[in-house]
């Protein structure tokens, strides 16, 4: 079995993940400076939507730096059913899970869509900690109630500000 333990850089700060006593950038640091280096240069980075591990692999054997896990193309492809709540974290997660396991993710980050959080501010925080778990670079959060509807059928309410 693999021991992931994170740390942190002491000078930098940036969050290291010891993997079988080699020392690595975790994901999203590696995403926070391929950022910042696209922001540097005014760049663009190019992100192509992947709904499974195939699409993923495509994608990084293409030469991209970064995908986006598509809740549409997942809830699409999996339910053939449109990206309004349907799907649930779970499915959501083990696709995502099969995503990161099957490319490199020294070569390949992905941020995964994480719905409204699929909840309240508690599902919120185990979205983001499951699918950090399951090697994703970041999380992309919807600000709408829950549950959703989906965007481009228009009558979108967001969370209030306050909460």
């Amino acid at each position: 079995t693999t021991n992931l333990v994170f740390y942190t850089h002491t000078h930098t700060h940036t969050p290291i993940l010891m993997d079988q006593g080699h020392l690595h950038p975790t994901p999203a640091a590696r995403l926070r400076t391929l950022l910042d280096d696209a922001r540097e240069a005014s760049r663009c980075e190019v992100m192509p939507a992947c709904h499974d591990a195939l699409s993923a692999r495509l994608i990084e054997r293409a030469g991209f730096r970064v995908a986006f896990m598509s809740g549409f193309a997942v809830s699409a492809s999996g339910l053939a059913l449109p990206d309004a709540g349907f799907i649930s974290y779970g499915e959501q997660l083990s696709v995502g899970q099969n995503i990161c396991a099957a490319i490199d993710t020294r070569r390949l980050l992905v941020i995964g869509d994480g719905d409204t959080g699929f909840g309240g501010s508690g599902n919120v925080r185990r979205t983001i900690e499951g699918y950090a778990k399951a090697g994703f670079a970041g999380v992309s959060i919807e600000d709408q109630v829950y549950p959703k509807r989906c965007a481009y059928s228009g009558g979108v309410a967001v969370v209030p500000r306050e909460e």
